[in-house]
């Protein structure tokens, strides 16, 4: 029988999706089809408008033309079937009007995600034209279902190329309907999110309106005000999770929450940060699972949760082992290096090795690569350094290319005006938000009058291109490959006194999650079945789609290529900047171990950076900058809004 309560409350707060989403709560094989029946009446019964029982119809079909009801283990006749009773009620609404004005609305909010930039604005682009109108809702989710089933994540996903997540803190809900199971959000994206939907606004305004110490001094409580900025941001994502983190047991469906990066030097204050954010997760999803119809067991299963801990600083191996410890997952970012990577998931296994001894949760966990940012930096850096070599040729020459080009790639003059050499100048003018690659031709030209030729350019250019993926790759193998997965079971149950289950567990329990990319290649080049999850910026994960439509584009190729091998010259002449160097290495401490594991690392360089030079690497100083600049910006606002409210 459907939870007339949990609809009546669920309808009474706006959670439409939490009624729709029922249907996947204690799913029982051959049920399915009775289950919805049964929706039907309880629906029109506790809905408060004719918009809110088309907006539930709309979201029932959508996990039955998705992936959602599969995932939770009903078979796919039950699930056309299902899906033909939905449509049938669909059909039965009287007021086509305001179905119409529902679908419209999904449609804007898919188009709004990234200002239009995003897979599903594609997909949004794509039904509209062929949309009937008349029947609106039958139509939108027929052509949701043809779309999405046609795209290469559907096929990525359902073949078992590898996992997915989405690197943005809105279009979650369309994505879940892919297999999407995990959701990254950092302080640049948690600012867009409220840049994006302005309803977001007014709920931060009714947290603040509760706390008087807010509103009495805002600036006192920019941090807290902040992090319930970014809570409110990430709510829905954790809702629209809420089921399938459920079903896992938390083994996947985990939404990423960026820790203050202020304080990201601090164990202590970040840890205590990241307690408060998951009390405050579980409040939050206690209710909401009471509105999923769980009733006694609402809350009994934590948070759907895990903290972004900022590998840019020692700091981050302590905040790592201790969260883990005590059953709260985590997700290292601020990570480009091998040797960071490969030290922070030691930690965090040691972390839930003592999870596991002590009966806390050990939930599904992320070491991020940072590989576009990784590639960014050292382009940044071989550009910087071809044009001062340029200079020492011909200097008026070399400052005549780099004005041109500062006017092609729309450089900040500003910044450029305080810019009093040519290396700083250079620095500005070919940083990636500039220019993305060093094959243009008046790079090119400058490139020559340093001693490149166009062909070394070019071929500088597509090695760098695969250096993130170097390190992803390198990563990879050491964790994950066949031949090793059976070494760290048996390191991981000797070392921490743990049985056979627990250590595997332990080792699958952690997914590298490549980031930040620029190109489709960073994706495809770095698929694997098992502990691989990329995370997808809205723009390049529509990009991956457009590539996979290509002429000549065969899926089949891709199958595990993180486990393949670039050609090994692309080693050796990346192998000449200091910087990669640095990042594909290990340190002597970790080749140590690795071969006291069982690992084959004997051939491996000790190059790489230790913990100690984590916050100076180029690229850790460059995001942390970014990252910090963006937190404080949205505390700024956040503190702006608590003094709004407070009449000041």
């Amino acid at each position: 029988m459907a939870n007339m309560e949990a609809i009546k409350e669920a309808f009474e707060k706006g959670f439409t999706l939490a009624v729709a989403d029922q249907i996947l709560i204690k799913p029982e094989p051959g049920t399915l089809v009775a289950r919805v029946k049964d929706m039907f009446p309880a629906i029109r019964i506790q809905a408060k408008s004719t918009e809110q029982v088309c907006e539930t119809l709309i979201r029932m079909g959508m996990n039955l033309v998705g992936r959602d009801a599969e995932i939770v283990g009903y078979n796919s006749d039950e699930i056309d079937a299902a899906l033909e009773q939905v449509l049938m009620e669909i059909d039965g609404i009287g007021d086509k009007e305001a179905m119409a004005k529902v679908v419209e609305n999904f449609l804007k909010d898919m188009k709004s995600v990234n200002m239009a930039d995003s897979l599903t604005a594609l997909l949004a682009e794509r039904i509209e034209p062929d949309l009937y109108t008349d029947n609106a809702g039958r139509s939108f989710l027929m052509l949701l279902k043809k779309n999405m089933r046609s795209g290469v994540y559907w096929e990525m996903i359902g073949d078992g190329y590898c996992k997915f997540g989405n690197d943005f803190a809105r279009g979650l809900e369309y994505l879940r309907h892919y297999g999407f199971c995990q959701v990254s959000t950092n302080p640049v994206l948690a600012a867009k999110a409220f840049d994006e939907d302005v309803s977001l606004i007014d709920e931060l305004k009714e947290e603040i309106d509760k706390h008087d110490d807010w509103k009495q001094n805002p600036e006192d409580h920019a941090n807290e005000i902040t992090m319930a900025g970014t809570l409110i941001a990430l709510w829905p994502n954790l809702s629209i999770f809420r089921p399938l983190a459920l079903y896992t047991g938390l083994k996947d469906y985990m939404v990423s929450f960026q820790l203050n990066p202020n304080i990201a030097d601090q164990a202590e204050a970040s840890i205590e940060d990241a307690r408060n954010a998951h009390s405050l997760a579980a409040d939050f999803l206690k209710d909401y699972d009471r509105m999923l119809g769980l009733d006694d067991n609402a809350g009994k299963t934590g948070p759907c949760i895990v903290f972004k801990v900022s590998g840019g600083d020692k700091a981050a191996r302590k905040i790592t082992t201790v969260l883990n410890s005590e059953g709260i997952g985590t997700n290292n970012t601020v990570v480009y290096t091998v040797a960071q990577e490969v030290q922070l998931v030691l930690d965090a296994f040691e972390g839930k090795a003592k999870a596991a001894k002590a009966g806390n949760d050990v939930v599904r966990t992320y070491e991020t690569n940072m590989g576009g940012r990784f590639v960014s930096h050292l382009r940044e850096v071989e550009a910087e350094k071809i044009f001062v070599a340029a200079a020492e040729k011909d200097r008026d020459k070399a400052a005549e290319l780099l004005d041109k080009l500062a006017k092609e790639v729309s450089a900040d003059e500003e910044l450029l005006s305080e810019a009093s050499t040519i290396a700083k100048k250079a620095r500005v003018v070919c940083a990636y938000k500039n220019m993305k690659s060093l094959d243009q031709p008046t790079f090119i030209e400058a490139a020559k009058l340093a001693g490149m030729s166009e062909d070394e350019t070019k071929l500088l250019e597509a090695d760098l291109k695969k250096g993130g993926t170097l390190v992803a790759r390198g990563v990879y193998w050491i964790y994950y490959s066949p031949e090793n997965r059976p070494k760290w079971i048996s390191y991981l149950s000797k070392t921490y006194d743990l049985d056979e289950e627990q250590a595997k567990w332990i080792l699958e329990s952690m997914d590298v999650l490549p980031a930040s990319k620029r190109v489709p290649a960073d994706t495809l080049d770095a698929l694997g079945k098992t502990n691989m999850c990329h995370t997808e910026f809205p723009n390049h994960a529509r990009a991956v789609q457009l590539a996979s439509e290509e002429a000549g584009f065969n899926l089949e190729d891709y199958r595990e290529s993180v486990l393949d091998r670039f050609d090994p010259d692309v080693e050796k002449r990346l192998t000449k900047l200091d910087d990669f160097v640095r990042g594909y290495n290990l340190t002597p401490a970790l080749k140590e171990l690795l071969l006291e594991v069982g690992i084959d690392v004997e051939k491996w360089y000790t190059e790489g950076l230790k913990p100690e030079e984590w916050p100076n690497f180029g690229s850790v100083q460059k995001t942390s900058t970014e990252f910090k600049k963006a937190y404080d910006t949205f505390a700024a606002k956040c503190v702006d809004l608590a003094k709004e409210v407070a009449g000041k």
